[in-house]
């Protein structure tokens, strides 16, 4: 063989290998669960449906939703890490998978455990109070709990309402108590009922019993409005400055998922959030699609652990 036919075996073999592997023959070869560390009806979940219908549509088989809540995601973390890695369980998992390696004794490492695939979306939350509270600003709200016990509800420990009420606790010199549920929208009906008196949840949790008049908003975690929520103004805007805060979700296997199923996932997850009709489901729900390789998954991984080591030391927040 002469140099320019080595050349042309060198180029031509490792692309073929490519197409083997995003050809995947034989796989799945069953239905594929999902597995979703919240219950039925909010953000997470939400997104984990769109995601599981364009890719069992993609793939040629049904991918089932098996909504593990607890923990505040770790229940379904660990049901993710000690699954077989044939690419036959997936789990769409967020924020939550890195604060909780911070604040809680997991049983999993969240960079040797799992396999990222890709992201899928970012969101802020939204401060909500009952729509019969007294409270209907940020100030409002301080001034309230530095003068009587408040309580604030979340999806559980590590969770980004969580963090949220932390962050507020600090940053406005008040103490609330933080009130772990199983999902936000166990949370978010406890502050229509005044049974507690806010939360941090995202807009699709909350929106619906916004519109019922039952919820009133806040503001917004993000650092600019939501272009979904224009009126409703930011926690910096409302006397915070400098209070930021994103929820992330995406999906992930467990470790030593074949690179081969990594990457026709990964592919059929950019092509979808591609798609106008995703797109905009998400947008509505006040999402942002945020597909990518899963090397920068990774990445976010990573610094997400620093990050939130970083904050917990500086808001005095103890591993349970």
């Amino acid at each position: 063989m002469d140099r320019r036919a080595l050349m042309f075996a060198a180029v031509l073999l490792p692309a073929l290998a490519v197409g083997e592997a995003i050809a995947q023959p034989g796989w799945p070869s069953r239905p594929v669960r999902l597995l979703v560390p919240a219950p039925p009806g909010g953000s997470t979940d939400t997104l984990a449906r769109i995601t599981g219908q364009k890719l069992g549509e993609a793939l040629g088989q049904p991918f089932v939703v098996d909504n593990r809540s607890g923990a505040g995601g770790t229940v379904a973390a660990e049901t993710l890490m000690r699954a077989a890695p044939d690419g036959h369980t997936l789990g769409v998992l967020f924020t939550s998978l890195t604060v909780n390696a911070v604040l809680q004794k997991v049983p999993y490492d969240t960079l040797r455990d799992f396999t990222p695939v890709s992201l899928i979306s970012t969101s802020p939350l939204v401060l909500v109070v009952g729509a019969t509270s007294q409270v209907r600003t940020l100030k409002d709200l301080v001034q309230l709990a530095k003068v009587k016990p408040l309580s604030y509800g979340s999806a559980g420990i590590g969770s980004g309402g969580h963090v949220c009420g932390e962050l507020l606790n600090v940053m406005a010199g008040i103490r609330t108590t933080h009130i772990p549920y199983k999902g936000a929208g166990p949370a978010s009906a406890d502050v229509a009922a005044g049974q507690i008196e806010f939360q941090f949840g995202a807009q699709i949790t909350t929106q619906g019993l916004v519109k019922a008049g039952r919820l009133r908003m806040i503001a917004v975690t993000s650092a600019k409005r939501a272009a979904t929520l224009p009126d409703v103004p930011t926690m910096a805007e409302s006397g915070l400055p400098g209070f930021e805060f994103n929820n992330w979700f995406g999906l992930l296997g467990p470790a030593g998922l074949p690179p081969a199923v990594v990457a026709r996932l990964n592919a059929e997850v950019v092509k979808m959030m591609a798609q106008p009709d995703v797109r905009e489901r998400i947008t509505f729900d006040g999402g942002e699609p945020a597909a990518g390789p899963p090397s920068e998954f990774r990445a976010l991984l990573a610094s997400d652990l620093s990050k939130w080591a970083k904050i917990a030391r500086e808001l005095r927040m103890q591993p349970n």
